[in-house]
């Protein structure tokens, strides 16, 4: 869906980055397919014993080789899933509403799209529904770490992510339309065309921040009044593009005129970016081209007209095998492993702490 161009009007990112601001809310963007969505597993219970499935967050919370690191996660005075008041989270899915041509925004929360504050179940198909507040995406570590370090910085997090989702098509930026591209073949991929979800994503960015954030505080009324910063854009994706070839050879390309092409559009030209790398199979996969290209994505002598501010986090070392986790048939989903989510969440919010310049 095609909106009509709007005057817009954004706040520069500051040189410094400044916490404690009672009339700013620094926003971060999120990105990416199915493994940004979300896939990790709540508190699914084994059907004949009762108890939590191995690799599930309430596993993970109870097993006492990562129940500290957990324990972050639970609130025991009212023994359940703590929630973060000044983190709050956006994402353009709500039940079967996907946002794939946008999404209505202001429009009404758990219809057109998951809002809230951070808590579990913003993962895969919405929040709050009952078959589905099981899932978690990288929002949670992410929103968690970030907090740990600056809890007096108001957050909200922009979610915009869909399922079975390429950078070389879906998400292809305006950069990688200008010059033939050897890697592109048609039907699947056209080089001159710009992609859908890209597109989408940047509009549903500048809508939501929009006049001074107007629209933030219709969606989060306790945040009516404050300012919007763009802060940061995190990307996890890589499974649509590492199974065709072509796709793989041009991601490193295709990554760079992405950073490029989104500080340009929000008007933030040294934007701090933190990437994910795919980290599937873990340290098993000896050769993998889309992690060697999103490193190289990140490594300013190879781009130095990224200028700065941009982190590759490692993510390999987050790989649980499926035998420690609640679904063995999905290893593009990280086998559902909320242990590999919740890390790979915090692992962007390190990343993008570093690329700010803050700890």
């Amino acid at each position: 869906m095609q909106r009509l161009l709007m005057l817009l009007l954004f706040v520069a990112l500051p040189k410094l980055f400044v916490t404690g601001s009672s009339g700013t809310v620094k926003v971060f963007v999120l990105a990416g397919q199915s493994n940004m969505e979300g896939k990790g597993e709540v508190a699914t219970l084994n059907t004949s014993t009762g108890a939590p499935l191995n690799g599930t967050l309430l596993y993970q919370l109870l097993d006492p080789r990562t129940s500290k690191d957990f324990s972050v996660l639970w609130d025991s005075s009212t023994g359940s899933w703590k929630t973060l008041h000044n983190v709050k989270l956006w994402f353009n899915e709500a039940a079967h509403a996907q946002g794939i041509n946008g999404s209505l925004i202001p429009g009404t929360a758990g219809v057109d799209y998951a809002a809230g504050n951070l808590t579990v179940g913003f993962g895969y198909d919405g929040n709050k529904r009952k078959d589905n507040f099981n899932l978690f995406g990288p929002e949670l570590g992410f929103g968690f770490e970030f907090n740990a370090a600056h809890q007096d910085t108001t957050v909200l997090i922009i979610k915009v992510a869909w399922g079975g989702k390429s950078l070389a098509v879906d998400f292809r930026p305006p950069s990688s339309t200008y010059n033939a591209d050897p890697y592109c073949q048609p039907p699947k991929c056209e080089s001159n065309v710009t992609g859908h979800f890209y597109k989408v994503m940047v509009q549903t960015v500048k809508e939501i921040l929009m006049n001074q954030g107007v629209n933030i505080g219709k969606m989060f009324p306790d945040l009516e009044g404050r300012t919007p910063e763009l802060s940061g854009f995190g990307w996890f994706q890589g499974w649509n593009d590492r199974i065709y070839a072509n796709r793989t050879a041009a991601y490193e390309t295709n990554l760079v005129n992405l950073i490029k092409d989104l500080r340009r559009e929000w008007n933030a030209p040294r934007l701090p970016i933190s990437i994910a790398v795919s980290g599937f199979g873990g340290y098993n996969m000896r050769d993998d081209d889309i992690i060697r290209s999103q490193f190289g994505a990140a490594n300013l002598t190879r781009h130095p007209e990224l200028e700065c501010c941009v982190v590759a986090c490692e993510t390999r070392g987050f790989w649980r095998e499926a035998q420690y986790s609640p679904n063995e048939q999905e290893g593009y989903h990280f086998n559902h492993n909320a242990e590999t989510y919740f890390l790979i969440g915090k692992a962007i919010a390190r990343g993008m702490m570093q690329a700010i310049g803050i700890q």
